[in-house]
């Protein structure tokens, strides 16, 4: 009996490299994540020259990963809100909702 091996087609990674925002603009990164149904979730907020001007984590209440990735931009807008930061773009590696440009 005669099985032809074949290899298996494994696509190629993707490079992503962080761009700034443009000059008044700030940009805030988030992510999260659920392990055991502990969610959690953090971001960094950064100006158009890359400098680190705020990070922040924090642990949210039971949840799976969805939940996690929907919640910690919904926390970087609001810390944002409350240190007076009026033009925020957000990025978030989670296609499942779509958030652009905001001014809080």
């Amino acid at each position: 009996m005669h099985i032809p091996m074949v290899s298996p087609k494994i696509p190629k990674g993707k490079w992503i490299k962080w761009a700034p925002p443009p000059f008044g603009i700030l940009k805030l990164n988030t992510d999260g994540s659920s392990r055991n149904g502990m969610a959690a979730g953090g971001g960094i907020i950064r100006d158009y020259k890359g400098s680190a001007l705020v990070a922040f984590s924090t642990f949210y209440d039971p949840g799976t990963n969805t939940f996690a990735e929907a919640r910690a931009p919904l926390f970087g807008l609001m810390l944002c809100y409350r240190l007076g930061y009026s033009k925020v773009a957000v990025e978030s590696e989670k296609k499942l909702f779509l958030i652009a440009s905001v001014e809080v």
